[in-house]
C-alpha cells in the first residue's frame, strides 16, 4: 500500500475536475489528481469525444465561458485549430503535468473511504497496469467524478432523477428515470470502396428502419461525432450499475446503424469507413447530490443572483427522452433556452461531510435545472468554484458552511480576479491597486463603424444588438428593392441573446421606399446599463454590414450561431462614450449592460494605456484581460462534418480582435518608461506580469502593438497587485 498525502484530493479527470485541481494548485496548495480513466478529459477526451458546449451553443451573446477553462480551450484552439480531439487531451495532460503543486495518478479506481466521525480521512484505489493499492490523505476532497462516487459513500444522500436516496437504499429507484449515455463514432472517406459485414449481434436493418422512423433521428454517410447524440439509451436503467450492459446495448445500435447506412442501397456510403468508434459511452446523468442549496429551474429562468453566486450556466434547458433510441415519442430532445444564471456556492457542498466538496453533474440541482448544468463548460467553471472554495476553507481551516459573508466575498473576487465571470457581479477587490488609478490613452474608438463590408438579408427576420445610451438616437443602415414596412421589437438586457433577447421596450416601424437609408432609433428612459436588441419581422429589406471592429454590437439571425457587424452607429458622436480608458478599471472584465472595454482609434498606429497612480505604489503583479472573441463557441473537438442542427459556426483563424504582440512597462523617476514584460503571439485571454522584486512606480502603459487581424487594439480590464 503506497500512502499519498496532500492537503486536497480530487477525484476525477473530467472538465471539473481538471479545474477544480489546477485552482487550488494554482492557490497555492498541495494537490492530487485521481482520475480512472488513460486520459483526461473526461466525455470530452479522446476516448469518447463529446465536444465541449455551453453557453454561447445555446444562443447568448459575449458569454463563452473562460477562467482557467477558456486558458485550455484558447491554448488547443492555437495548437490544434482543426479541433482534433486527440491534441485536446494531450493539451489538458500539458496543463496537469507542468502545473505546480499538482500530482496527478490516472487508471485509478477510487473503491473505498475511510470516515472518522463526519469527516473523510482517507480514499483508496487500484492503480490498472501497476497493480498498486494507492491510498491519498488529504484535509480535503472534492468529488468531481460525475457518479458522486465519494459522496456516496461518505454517506451523502442524493438523488436519480425525481427521487431521494437515503444511505444505505439501492442506487436507483423504480420509476427514477433520467437521461441515458450514447457512443460515438467518427467516419472517414477513402478512395476506394470499402464493404462491411456486421456483427451478429448488430441491430437488424429491421431494427434501425423502425428506429429512424421515430422524430428527428436523421442520419447521412457523413454523420460523425457528435451528430451521433442521439444514439441514446440507459434512461430507464442505473446507468451506474448497469454501465456494461447500457454500452453493449449502444454497440448494437452502433454497429447496426453503420450497416444501415453502408448496405441499405440508401447512402451514398460505399467509400466510408469507420476511422473510429467510442468504447465507452458518454454519461449524461447518474446521481445528483443532496446539498445545502438545490438549484431549481425558476432560478434559471429568472436569473436569479446569489450572495454566494460563484459561477454561470446558459445551456438550454435540455430535456432527453429516458428511453433514448427505443423512446416512441417525436420529439427526442426538447431544447428551452435561457440567458445566462448564477449557480451558488451552496450547491457544491452539504454539511453533513463537512470535508467534501461537489463539482461537475453531481451538483446539487433539481432536475429541471440539471438538464442544463449538466453541461460541460459548466461542470468546468463548477471545478473552478470547488478549487478556489477549498483554498479558502483549508486557508481558514473553516469548513464551507463554516465561512463568514465577508469570506464568500474574497473568494467571490478570487473567482473574478481569475478570469470566472459571475453575471451581475462587479469586481471591488481591495487588492486591487489599478481601481485608485486613473487611466488615459492614445486613442479611443469613436464607436462608429468600419468600411461596408456585405449585408445580411431579413426576408427571415433577424435583429441587431447594440450598447445602449439612454437618450440617444442610433441610425442604422439598410436597403430594399421595393417599397416596405419593416417593423422592430426592442429588448433590453445585460448580456443579450438571440434566443431570450430581454425585456421588451417597444415597437417601432418604419415605412421605407425602394434604395438605401438610415433607420434612426432612440433609446428609451431606463435604457442606461443594458444592451438593446432590436429583432426584426420578415420583410423584403438587408441590414448593411461593416468590418468587425467594435465590441458589442452584432447582428445575425435567431435561427442562426453566424453573426456580423452592423453597419450602426450614435449619432452625435455619443459612440465615443462606449470605448474610453476608464473602462478599463471599471471592474468589469467582459460585456455586462455595455462592452466594458477601451478600445483605440482605427487609425491608431502605436497604441497604448497608461494607468496612473497619485503616488508611487509597490507593485508585484499586473493582470490584463483580452478579447478573445466572446460570441463564438471554443469546442474541445470537431469533425469534418456536423450536422447544421447543432447549430454550430466554427471560428477559422484566432480572434480578430485578441491582442498578439503587448508589451507592459512601468515610469521610471524621470518620466521615461521601463518594460518589464513582452508577449509574442498571445493566445490567451488573461495575461499575468510578475514585476521584479521591489518595483515602486506612479505608471503602467500598456502599448498594443498587434491584434491578430489589425482590428484596433482592446483591452477589457487591467489589473495591479502588490
Amino acid at each position: 500500500m503506497q500512502e499519498i498525502r496532500k492537503r486536497l484530493v480530487v477525484a476525477g479527470g473530467g472538465p471539473a475536475g481538471i479545474c477544480a485541481a489546477l485552482a487550488a494548485a494554482r492557490l497555492g496548495i498541495d494537490t492530487v489528481l485521481v482520475g480512472n480513466r488513460p486520459v483526461l478529459g473526461g466525455n470530452s477526451s479522446s476516448e469518447i469525444r463529446v465536444w465541449t458546449r455551453g453557453a454561447t451553443g445555446a444562443g447568448n451573446l459575449f458569454a463563452e465561458e473562460m477562467g482557467i477553462w477558456g486558458g485550455l480551450k484558447l491554448k488547443n484552439f492555437y495548437r490544434n485549430p482543426d479541433g482534433n480531439p486527440i491534441f485536446w487531451s494531450e493539451t489538458l495532460l500539458d496543463a496537469v503535468m507542468g502545473q505546480q503543486n499538482l500530482e496527478f495518478f490516472l487508471n485509478t479506481e477510487l473503491f473505498d473511504l475511510r470516515m472518522e466521525g463526519n469527516r473523510i480521512v482517507w480514499v483508496e484505489g487500484v492503480q490498472q497496469g501497476t497493480e498498486r493499492r494507492l491510498r491519498f490523505l488529504a484535509d480535503y476532497f472534492i468529488d468531481a467524478t460525475g457518479d458522486g462516487t465519494l459522496a456516496a459513500r461518505a454517506g451523502l444522500p442524493y438523488y436519480i432523477g425525481n427521487h431521494l436516496v437515503e444511505p444505505g437504499q439501492g442506487p436507483q429507484r423504480p420509476g427514477a428515470h433520467i437521461q441515458g449515455s450514447s457512443i460515438l463514432y467518427y467516419t472517414r472517406r477513402e478512395d476506394h470502396p470499402v464493404t462491411f459485414i456486421p456483427p451478429d449481434y448488430a441491430y437488424s436493418m429491421e431494427k434501425i428502419e423502425e428506429l429512424l422512423g421515430r422524430g428527428g433521428r436523421v442520419i447521412t454517410e457523413q454523420s460523425s461525432g457528435s451528430d451521433c447524440w442521439w444514439f441514446e439509451y440507459g434512461g430507464i436503467r442505473d446507468t451506474i450499475g448497469d454501465a456494461q450492459d447500457i454500452t453493449l446495448e449502444l454497440k448494437r445500435l452502433v454497429m447496426g446503424v453503420w450497416n444501415y447506412i453502408k448496405n441499405s442501397g440508401k447512402f451514398d456510403a460505399d467509400c466510408y469507413t469507420l476511422e473510429w468508434l467510442g468504447s465507452l459511452p458518454g454519461k449524461r446523468e447518474s446521481r445528483r447530490m443532496d446539498t445545502e442549496y438545490l438549484l431549481r429551474g425558476e432560478d434559471l429562468r429568472s436569473g436569479r443572483t446569489f450572495p454566494d453566486g460563484a459561477f454561470y450556466g446558459g445551456w438550454y434547458m435540455d430535456f432527453h427522452p429516458a428511453g433514448g433510441i427505443h423512446d416512441a415519442g417525436e420529439d427526442n430532445c426538447i431544447q428551452i433556452p435561457l440567458n445566462v444564471y448564477q449557480v451558488p456556492l451552496r450547491c457544491l457542498y452539504n454539511r453533513q461531510v463537512p470535508n467534501l466538496i461537489l463539482a461537475g453533474r453531481d451538483i446539487g440541482t433539481e432536475r429541471d435545472a440539471f438538464v442544463s448544468s449538466r453541461i460541460m463548460n459548466t461542470c468546468a467553471l463548477s471545478g473552478q468554484a470547488a478549487g478556489t472554495m477549498a483554498a479558502a476553507c483549508i486557508g481558514s481551516g473553516r469548513a464551507p458552511e463554516e465561512l463568514k459573508p465577508e469570506e464568500i466575498s474574497a473568494i467571490r473576487e478570487t473567482l473574478m480576479r481569475e478570469d470566472m465571470f459571475i453575471p451581475g457581479a462587479v469586481s471591488a477587490d481591495p487588492g486591487n491597486l489599478a481601481a485608485r488609478a486613473s487611466a488615459s490613452a492614445s486613442s479611443v474608438h469613436t464607436g462608429g463603424c468600419g468600411a461596408e463590408d456585405g449585408t445580411q438579408p431579413l426576408d427571415q427576420g433577424g435583429f441587431v444588438t447594440f450598447p445602449a445610451l439612454e437618450g440617444e438616437t442610433i441610425a442604422l443602415s439598410v436597403r430594399c428593392q421595393e417599397a416596405v414596412t419593416l417593423r422592430a421589437a426592442a429588448h433590453l438586457s445585460r448580456l443579450p441573446s438571440r434566443f431570450c433577447p430581454g425585456r421588451e421596450a417597444g415597437e417601432t416601424e418604419w415605412q421605407l421606399e425602394p434604395g438605401e437609408h438610415l433607420l434612426e432609433y432612440t433609446l428609451p428612459a431606463g435604457s442606461a446599463g443594458y444592451f438593446c436588441t432590436l429583432v426584426f419581422e420578415p420583410a423584403a429589406a438587408e441590414l448593411l454590414l461593416c468590418r468587425p471592429g467594435r465590441t458589442g454590437f452584432l447582428c445575425g439571425r435567431r435561427d442562426s450561431p453566424t453573426y456580423h457587424e452592423p453597419m450602426a452607429e450614435y449619432r452625435n458622436g455619443a459612440g465615443a462614450r462606449l470605448y474610453g480608458p476608464e473602462q478599463a478599471v471599471s471592474g468589469y472584465d467582459r460585456p455586462w449592460g455595455g462592452p466594458n472595454q477601451w478600445r483605440a482609434a482605427p487609425e491608431d498606429e502605436a497604441p497604448w494605456l497608461d494607468l496612473t497612480w497619485k503616488e508611487p505604489e509597490a507593485l508585484g503583479e499586473v493582470r490584463i484581460y483580452l478579447d478573445p472573441e466572446l460570441s463564438m463557441e471554443l469546442p474541445s473537438s470537431r469533425t469534418r462534418h456536423w450536422d447544421e442542427s447543432h447549430l454550430f459556426t466554427p471560428r477559422t483563424a484566432m480572434p480578430g480582435q485578441l491582442l498578439r504582440d503587448l508589451r507592459l512597462a512601468v515610469r521610471l523617476p524621470d518620466g521615461s518608461w521601463e518594460t518589464v514584460q513582452t508577449w509574442t503571439d498571445n493566445c490567451q485571454r488573461l495575461l499575468t506580469a510578475r514585476l521584479p522584486q521591489g518595483t515602486r512606480t506612479d505608471g503602467l502603459r500598456l502599448w498594443a502593438d498587434r491584434t491578430w487581424d489589425g482590428q484596433s487594439a482592446a483591452v477589457f480590464e487591467i489589473r495591479a497587485y502588490s
